[in-house]
């Protein structure tokens, strides 16, 4: 079981869903404008939405890499390895941008509130945003950032969760805790899918879109389903030839009748999602390995692509469908200069990965986490 769970393409599967995010960041925030082609292109992407994606993955590789090694020092170690560098570096450069653009002149911005702010975003505080930033892009450093603290708080409980399940033995008795778990969380979203609309986007509504509330029941199905590999595996490893175009005609005919897409889907969109994700991971496995020969600048792509976003957007610089194409270069080429001078040799620190680093590839020690978000 293990060789097969090794051999999979959820570095590819990142790469998109980092891509996907990117994309519609870039094509909705900076309002570009697109012929019919741009945008029955721009619906495809859409009915993909990264962020589920990348929680389903999480769940999915982060429990298996706590029951490899369930040391909570080396766990946690481990983590921060693969999201704080690139984060940190990411803030830095961003809060630059903001420097170097002429933004400040005449704000009075004082020393210690960016030192606040990069405190903020390179913590657990991603959701905090100064004053003085509102007029600058979209009115925020990066607001992708937000999946971090999500993330923060999976890893968080995961140790958690593994209790829970060593108490209730056998396979079956600890599954049916799972999804008593999961469909507590399930309700949960639910919940908050209509606090918008009664809350009218309160400041508690916003607290809850960045807590581990709402989007913990995709996270759990990823750990259901990697407990339950075997089983997963059987039916859906070389099937995403049925599984794609199920999921694409599903959730085109869903769109259709109103279903929301994006971060907050449709529950039913998102077992869909999962399960086609999950098909195509095993499907054809190595073709993640041919295509992206050990590089991974998904967590790259899904970072710094607001950054970009926000710089030419306060230079007027949005609406022409060139200038959604320089974002879009902007943030490949940062992502690339991210992972290789930052993100690799970081990863190489790691102790007793699920996977091991190698100097020739690096796609083993990366597959065990999520980016993401990032």
């Amino acid at each position: 079981m293990q060789h097969k769970f090794l051999k999979n393409n959820f570095d590819l599967i990142r790469l998109f869903a980092a891509f996907q995010v990117a994309l519609v960041h870039v094509f909705h925030i900076m309002e570009i404008e697109t012929a019919w082609l741009g945008s029955f292109i721009l619906h495809l992407f859409y009915l993909f939405p990264g962020v589920p994606i990348f929680f389903f993955i999480s769940g999915f590789l982060i429990s298996r890499s706590y029951e490899n090694n369930s040391c909570l020092k080396e766990f946690f170690i481990n983590r921060v390895l693969r999201l704080y560098p690139g984060l940190i570096a990411c803030v830095a450069f961003s809060i630059a941008l903001v420097m170097v653009s002429g933004y400040l002149q005449g704000k009075g911005v004082q020393w210690f509130e960016f030192v606040l702010l990069f405190l903020a975003k390179t913590t657990v505080f991603q959701f905090y945003n100064p004053e003085f930033m509102r007029a600058y892009g979209d009115g925020v450093l990066n607001g992708s950032l937000w999946t971090i603290t999500v993330e923060m708080q999976f890893y968080l409980l995961i140790p958690g969760v593994f209790f829970i399940l060593s108490r209730k033995p056998p396979q079956c008795t600890a599954n049916c805790a799972l999804v008593v778990l999961a469909v507590l969380f399930f309700i949960l979203n639910r919940l908050y899918a209509v606090l918008p609309d009664m809350m009218d986007k309160s400041l508690i509504t916003k607290l809850i879109g960045i807590s581990f509330f709402p989007w913990f029941y995709i996270f759990l199905l990823g750990v259901l389903a990697q407990r339950n590999f075997e089983f997963f595996h059987a039916y859906l490893a070389g099937k995403f030839y049925l599984m794609f175009p199920l999921y694409l005609v599903s959730a085109y005919m869903l769109s259709d009748s109103g279903n929301a897409f994006g971060n907050n889907s449709n529950p039913l969109v998102v077992a869909l999602l999962i399960l086609t994700v999950f098909s195509f991971a095993y499907s054809t496995p190595e073709l993640s390995k041919k295509v992206l020969r050990g590089n991974d600048m998904s967590y790259g792509i899904y970072i710094y692509h607001m950054p970009v976003v926000n710089l030419l957007l306060y230079y007027g610089l949005y609406r022409k469908t060139e200038y959604g194409f320089v974002a879009l270069t902007a943030c490949i080429l940062l992502a690339a200069i991210s992972w290789l001078v930052i993100e690799k040799p970081a990863l190489r620190l790691k102790r007793h990965p699920l996977f091991t680093v190698s100097a020739r590839t690096l796609s083993d020690s990366r597959v065990e986490s999520s980016a993401l978000t990032k």
